[in-house]
């Protein structure tokens, strides 16, 4: 286990601990902005005990990332309402961080958005295209169109059909999704199930060495109420089966508070794909490992990507 996982785990608690697990804050700090959790921590830091004694070294950096993260949600959060105020009769579904920072996080600060993306129906694209304004401008599609592009020239905006970009549409994510009156009278955001399989899709495309902060999305929406026979079976349907798997052993790796969660929801693999995953995972297990061989990534990709 890395010696810096207890005290990524203190720092990443919704429940404010009083000490900071030993560790070496020359090589945590870095490992916790290229994670995604400075915010967080920063707030540890500045706003418990667990900060008391800590050098200024280590939390001013942070403090900067903390600011920075307020100032860059809001602008985010305000070109999307802005955005969809255009196209009121059109449904979307939020994705990804805009989605998760005011349900899963209870200070908007501690999950940065970054990158703006929606799901949209394809019958749906056209009048989404059409109708957006706000200086939002189409720049490029992929996928066979079930993936689109918009900027305004500051903020990015990308538009899925699926579960994952290039996905096939899925018609639950929409059906099932739970209304997001804030962004508009269509918006919404997914139900758990359709959440959960959408951050192991996320993982999953990144050889399951994405950032800590996805790890600490799929951490909340297993704390949530979920239907695990849907969950699985849906995976299954999606071809996300190895890909929440990797996803489930991993999160319950980092964070062993969910690991009872995170087992009812990983479906039963057959012994070389099982096998096959684990390894993947394995090598995902050492969070300040920053770098990785060439093409060691490709070929975990194979193995736990969907598509």
């Amino acid at each position: 286990m890395s010696p810096l996982l207890p005290a990524l785990r203190a720092l990443t608690s919704f429940s404010p601990l009083t000490e900071l697990p030993s560790c070496d804050l020359d090589a945590l700090a870095p490992v916790l902005v290229a994670h995604g959790l400075a915010p967080i921590a920063s707030w540890h830091c500045e706003q418990t005990r667990l900060g008391a004694g800590l050098p200024d070294r280590f939390r001013e950096p942070l403090l900067g990332h903390y600011s920075g993260t307020v100032n860059d949600n809001v602008l985010r959060l305000v070109t999307l309402r802005n955005a969809l105020k255009d196209v009121p009769e059109v449904p979307v579904v939020l994705l990804d961080g805009a989605a998760y920072v005011d349900w899963l996080y209870p200070h908007m600060a501690w999950r940065p958005v970054s990158d703006l993306r929606l799901a949209v129906r394809g019958a749906d694209g056209r009048r989404f295209a059409d109708g957006v304004g706000r200086g939002m401008k189409l720049i490029r599609t992929g996928d066979e169109g079930r993936t689109a592009v918009f900027s305004d020239g500051a903020v990015e905006l990308a538009l899925q059909e699926g579960l994952w970009p290039g996905a096939m549409e899925d018609d639950a994510l929409f059906t099932r999704a739970a209304p997001a009156k804030a962004f508009g009278p269509r918006a919404g955001r997914p139900a758990p199930e359709e959440a959960l399989l959408c951050a192991a899709a996320d993982v999953a495309q990144a050889a399951l060495w994405a950032p800590l902060i996805r790890y600490l999305d799929l951490r909340e929406l297993l704390r949530l109420p979920l239907d695990p026979v849907l969950v699985k079976a849906r995976a299954e349907a999606a071809g996300l089966s190895r890909a929440l798997y990797g996803a489930s052993l991993l999160t319950a790796f980092f964070f062993p508070e969910v690991a009872d969660a995170a087992a009812a929801v990983r479906p039963a693999l057959g012994a070389v794909e099982r096998a096959a995953v684990e390894q993947v995972a394995d090598g995902a297990r050492d969070p300040a490992r920053l770098r990785h061989l060439r093409g060691a990534e490709a070929a975990a990709r194979l193995v736990v990507a969907p598509g």
